[in-house]
């Protein structure tokens, strides 16, 4: 009688140690993909979706894609550590890898090209057209508005004695705001114009190019192992040749991915006092 419990409770113990990696097998917890909001919501999400769901497939991990709601609060975000792989511009990029903890994984291949927009119906003849009036941008420290400024000073013309900047939540919003008529120009990324509606894309005729940048960073920061951030990395750049990457790069002239170099850092170095200035209380 003894032996026959003890073989039963040894029995039922073989049971439940068979079924404990299924009692204590949890869901695997989800990367955080940050992407900075240089376009509307619905606009940016749907045009990441694809490098998340490469990033799943690979990693066999859920992405949760998240933004923010402007361009401050997502730098903020990024420097409190809120992602976990971030997407961001380049200026922005050398800050967090220099001061909050984030490695490079890639870069894009094209440069960020800035352009000046205006109405087709009432397109500028010179840069001095813009005398006296209001500039749609983004946010005054995004690259391209830094840029921008740069090139109208170039021209003679002195932010808030010559003309004045409007900042508005994201590139497609600096775009719709020329488009309607609320400033007499906007400066915003050609990416911006490339992802825009085809009514938008109608109605805009880009004046001229003001400065190309360094493309977008893609970083991780580092409380992820340097195996998953090689992991990371590896599966975006299987996500480039496949059919999906090839209509992501060309819908986006994004060029596809690459390293950063010395070249790239050096400049944007020369940029980070300028950067912080801008900046303010959100960075160190």
């Amino acid at each position: 009688m003894l032996r026959k419990r003890r073989l039963m409770l040894l029995g039922g113990l073989g049971l439940l140690a068979a079924g404990a990696p299924l009692a204590q097998e949890k869901p695997a917890k989800a990367l955080t993909l940050g992407l900075m909001p240089y376009l509307s919501t619905r606009t940016l999400l749907a045009t990441y979706q694809p490098i998340a769901n490469a990033l799943e497939r690979d990693l066999q991990q859920p992405v949760q894609v998240v933004t923010a709601p402007d361009f401050d609060t997502f730098v903020k975000r990024v420097f409190d550590g809120d992602y976990d792989v971030t997407v961001l511009a380049p200026h922005y990029a050398r800050i967090a890898m220099k001061d909050y903890g984030y490695k490079t994984l890639l870069m894009h291949k094209s440069p960020i090209r800035s352009a000046i927009v205006t109405h087709r119906n009432n397109p500028l003849t010179s840069l001095k057209d813009l005398r006296n009036q209001s500039i749609s941008i983004v946010e005054r420290s995004a690259l391209v508005v830094i840029g921008g400024a740069v090139a109208l000073a170039d021209e003679g013309l002195k932010e808030d004695i010559d003309y004045r900047f409007v900042e508005t939540v994201t590139h497609s919003s600096a775009l719709h705001s020329a488009l309607s008529g609320k400033t007499r120009a906007a400066i915003i990324s050609y990416a911006t114009l490339m992802l825009a509606s085809p009514e938008l894309q109608q109605e805009a005729v880009v004046f001229r190019e003001l400065a190309k940048i360094p493309g977008l960073f893609y970083l991780a920061h580092n409380r992820l192992a340097e195996t998953r951030q090689a992991a990371i990395k590896a599966a975006l750049l299987n996500f480039e040749p496949t059919a999906e990457g090839k209509i992501f790069f060309e819908k986006t002239s994004h060029g596809g991915f690459r390293e950063p170099t010395r070249e790239d850092y050096d400049a944007l170095d020369r940029l980070l006092p300028e950067t912080r200035r801008l900046l303010g209380n959100i960075a160190r």
